[in-house]
């Protein structure tokens, strides 16, 4: 056994899924909704047997490799260390591709950077004046060395000594991982004279950084990033998830701001549940890696939130994905950091107690507009029937069309008319399209499915009898039960899996992720399933049969003078009809 199949053969498919998504069993299997698409019904399905998945909405599929790969977003390469990591195999004969070389080379670098930042900032006088900086912040020694918070000398080419001169690091590899740039005098450091932030991923790779002034009334920008790199992509990302994401766990719920200091002020007043999303537009992509974590979304942003567009589009999106989406209303100081840093426990009873997200939007546009007039009235109507317009679920739609006709103190049937006409979307579909493959499949091709894959589920392989391959004709199930024929000693489905070349071996896979309800092994029911089941597949080939006979005769009556050899043919067919329909007519 190769280290590959040793790591998939310690881990259990169905438990790592379940640490990501909620499965519900479905007898043989287990069943979920996609992680990969926007379902309301579940079509996620996952074999402990065959210790394989797929969706039947989405058509993604595979094994734990697949699933960790799209899952985590990474490559194999990372897929398969980090599963061995799980599994506690210790890899020796993997050998990674360049580019996983080139991301392994780029994460070490930042580690290093992360490391000589952090060092000046708390150990060097040239980084006094930032230390006595983040500290008048009010940011603690405990919060500087649990977020590695460091500073970058205001110097063009400070790190480069230390990583190029000492450690021996190429000066291109340093500007493919965005620490430095280029222009017709050389290359010089991109970060000088800043608070540095390490950005990591969930798993604690740092993919980049993010450099704050000290000076607020700088005219350079006040927080610079570094630039789409091969491990950093800044809608991908969220701050302080890598810290936070057990307490984001158990509270069940998260709590979006907009910078580091909110996120980190409000961890250090013991509301840690909570990340930074870098400005207020939530992507789809940080929504999604969210979801892993938690189904509550609760945004703690600027109190202009309410009319950015950009901070609106992430609202609908995280709403369409089927996510719990509250705000927490900011009184007492102007942002997460002033509030938590004035009031820890203002700030505690307010995350504690946040409103409904459309709650917000109605309470911020009538804190705005004045709803006394007839031009306020339009201004809200304006603001607020777009938002409306977006909310899936009818029941949610019909409280707040009330609520706001109410307030408005119109009626509900011109509060509707207006947002009729406001601008939707196309819907997001519940499912997916499925391949052409699973559309145009025929009857025959479906009960034949279904009866092999009662068979192998249920663990039943000797029901697949010569009767039964009297009746497949669908050539890849054919192909199925022809090798199970010449399969020698008793049926083990790991090891039939093995004898099976590429294409069958996939067909084969799928029997075992095809839903069958309630149905499980052991069961009485099973083998009653299994026959009628036999028995529609029987009939359908009879009436096949049948429509062959039944052209064949007609076409013998169809000619005038008819030959005896003809004659004798036709009675024949005749009888064999009559024959098969009297079987047809049985009751079995």
């Amino acid at each position: 056994m190769d280290q590959k199949d040793e790591i998939k053969s310690k881990i259990d498919l169905v438990e790592l899924i379940n640490s990501y998504v909620p499965l519900k069993k479905a007898g043989a299997n287990f069943r979920a909704c996609c992680p990969f698409h926007s379902e309301k019904t579940p079509s996620f399905m996952v074999s402990p047997e065959r210790q394989i998945w797929k969706c039947f909405g989405c058509q993604l599929g595979g094994d734990v490799y697949t699933f960790y790969m799209q899952i985590e977003n990474v490559d194999f390469g990372q897929a398969i260390k980090e599963l061995a990591k799980r599994a506690g195999v210790q890899l020796q004969s993997y050998q990674p591709t360049k580019a996983e070389k080139d991301k392994d080379l780029l994460f070490e670098i930042n580690h290093l950077a992360t490391e000589y930042y952090h060092y000046i900032l708390l150990n060097l006088p040239i980084g006094k004046k930032a230390l006595d900086y983040i500290l008048g912040r009010g940011v603690s020694h405990e919060s500087l060395e649990k977020f590695q918070i460091g500073y970058s000398p205001d110097s063009w080419r400070s790190l480069q000594s230390f990583l190029v001169g000492k450690k021996k690091y190429l000066t291109t590899d340093l500007e493919k991982a965005g620490l430095v740039s280029r222009n017709n005098r050389g290359y010089f450091d991109r970060f000088r004279g800043r608070l540095m932030f390490p950005l990591k991923d969930h798993r604690g790779n740092v993919c980049g950084f993010a450099g704050r002034v000290l000076d607020p009334l700088a005219k350079e920008a006040k927080y610079i990033n570094t630039q789409d790199t091969q491990i950093y992509h800044k809608s991908d990302l969220l701050f302080g998830l890598n810290e936070a994401k057990e307490v984001i766990k158990q509270a069940q719920s998260v709590i979006l701001t907009e910078g580091e200091l909110d996120m980190i002020s409000s961890f250090q007043a013991g509301v840690k549940n909570v990340v930074a999303i870098k400005g207020s537009a939530l992507t789809l992509s940080q929504i999604k890696l969210l979801k892993r974590f938690t189904q509550t979304l609760i945004f703690a942003l600027d109190a202009d939130f309410a009319g950015d567009k950009a901070a609106r589009r992430g609202i609908e999106l995280a709403d369409q994905e089927g996510l719990t989406l509250k705000v927490i209303e900011i009184i007492g100081g102007k942002d997460p950091d002033d509030v938590a840093q004035k009031n820890p426990e203002l700030w505690k009873k307010l995350a504690e107690n946040p409103i409904g997200i459309y709650d917000y939007f109605i309470n911020s546009a009538f804190t705005r507009f004045d709803s006394s007039v007839s031009d306020g009235k339009k201004k809200i109507g304006d603001e607020l029937t777009p938002i409306l317009a977006k909310i899936n679920n009818q029941i949610v739609f019909s409280h707040y069309v009330n609520l706001l006709s109410h307030k408005l103190d119109i009626s509900q049937e011109a509060l509707l008319a207006e947002i009729k006409k406001a601008p939707k979307e196309q819907e997001v579909l519940d499912k997916m399209p499925t391949k052409d493959v699973e559309k145009d499949k025929t009857r025959r091709e479906t009960i034949e499915e279904y009866l092999l894959a009662l068979a192998f589920q249920l663990k039943k392989p000797e029901w697949l009898t010569k009767k039964v391959f009297s009746v497949v004709k669908t050539s890849r199930y054919s192909q199925i039960l022809k090798a199970l024929s010449a399969l020698k000693g008793d049926f083990q489905s790991e090891e039939f899996a093995r004898s099976l070349p590429a294409e069958l071996l996939a067909v084969y896979n799928h029997l075992y992720l095809i839903n069958l309800g309630d149905l499980s092994p052991d069961e009485p029911k099973n083998k009653d399933e299994f026959a009628q089941t036999l028995k529609d597949l029987t009939d359908l080939s009879r009436h096949e049969k049948l429509l062959t006979i039944r052209r064949k005769i007609d076409e013998l009556e169809c000619k005038p003078n008819l030959s005896r050899q003809e004659n004798q043919l036709l009675d024949k067919y005749i009888g064999k009809f009559a024959e098969i329909s009297a079987k047809l007519a049985q009751k079995e």
